[in-house]
């Protein structure tokens, strides 16, 4: 089967289309025929073979890359527990876990000491076909095509951690994203939205400025192209500062980031795509009774409640780029140079 394959790690050019050997399904799991794969800046981390403290790397190359995607059951083992059946559109989960421990029978599985994701520390979903436990695996809710459920396991999960389970947004709230265009981000400023808090952005570019401003979840865009931004967000609040800030950028924002906040405010961050060793200031945090929360991928619980408000509400990802399995280098372009907003998906169809 045709497969998104790592050969080495480096460059784009380290990326692959090519046959892998398909392995037998065991008797318990599904088969799904993959659709979509939407991209994340874990791809191309994974790609490049970042190292460091927190960073998980693939157990061997090759590697087939992919944690997010979705597509349609093809078959279901005589054992599978399960009542997916086969034509049903199925999401699949990122994250896989012992399913026995403390933290797996609370649902909070990405607390497990066996957790493991999906084309980060095992074989991806950026393949034709994928066998994996029905525990992996929710039904596409109505409505949402499989380009689009393929953006929601990993960037809508970890919008809904930050936000809800760890960010504890509360109705009212005035939340900052910074960096709102990537997935993660447009996730987060929509559930922020549902969850009737003032969104607030910022981003580097003018063109996003405006593109952002026309989102109809999106109050306020402040322009971060140059430090020291948090006076223009303390001055358009009066002071006051903002209730959360969502920070996937690290270094080069933290520190108008924990300016920003008001007293009491939470800082929730979910990556470092800028760098791990910002320059901060302790007393700003202490003294004003500040917080910063870890909040990485979440577990399934997380997983299955952002699939159910997406069920019940409007939202749905935003489709920056569509690229065909052939082209997949060019959507690892695109995030790298930061020109979307809103997702960029991979289509794992055959070629007519």
């Amino acid at each position: 089967m045709r497969a998104v394959v790592l050969e080495r790690y480096g460059d784009r050019d380290a990326l692959a289309v090519r046959d892998v050997a398909e392995a037998d399904p065991a008797p318990d799991e599904v088969v799904v025929r993959m659709a979509a794969s939407g991209l994340n800046r874990l791809d191309v981390f994974v790609r490049q073979g970042l190292a460091g403290p927190g960073v998980r790397s693939p157990r061997s190359l090759p590697h087939v890359m992919g944690a997010e995607g979705a597509g349609t059951v093809v078959e279901v083992g005589a054992q599978a527990r399960t009542d997916l059946a086969v034509g049903d559109e199925v999401i699949v989960f990122s994250g896989l876990s012992c399913g026995h421990c403390r933290f797996c029978r609370r649902g909070e599985t990405s607390r497990c000491a066996q957790y493991e994701i999906l084309g980060e520390d095992i074989w991806g979903v950026q393949r034709e076909r994928v066998a994996l436990a029905p525990t992996s695996l929710l039904r596409v809710p109505a409505g949402l095509s499989l380009l689009e459920a393929a953006a929601v396991p990993t960037t809508y999960t970890t919008a809904w951690t930050m936000l809800m389970t760890t960010g504890r947004l509360r109705v009212g709230e005035r939340i900052l994203v910074v960096g709102a265009s990537g997935g993660v981000a447009v996730a987060a400023m929509q559930i922020a939205a549902k969850a009737g808090a003032e969104v607030w952005a910022t981003t580097r570019s003018a063109d996003k400025a405006s593109r952002l401003a026309e989102l109809p979840y999106v109050h306020h865009v402040i322009d971060s192209s140059e430090p020291g931004w948090a006076d223009e967000v303390l001055a358009r609040t009066g002071g006051d500062g903002v209730d959360l800030v969502a920070d996937a950028i690290g270094a080069p924002t933290w520190r108008d980031s924990i300016r920003s906040l008001a007293t009491g405010g939470r800082m929730v961050i979910c990556g470092a795509t800028g760098g791990d060793q910002p320059d901060i200031s302790i007393r700003e945090l202490y003294q004003s009774h500040r917080q910063i929360l870890g909040a990485p991928f979440g577990g399934w619980n997380d997983f299955v409640d952002v699939v159910d408000l997406m069920a019940r509400t409007d939202i749905r990802p935003v489709i920056d780029t569509v690229v065909p399995m052939e082209q997949v280098a060019e959507g690892h372009r695109i995030i790298e140079e930061a020109e979307h907003i809103g997702k960029v998906v991979v289509d794992l169809t055959s070629p007519e």
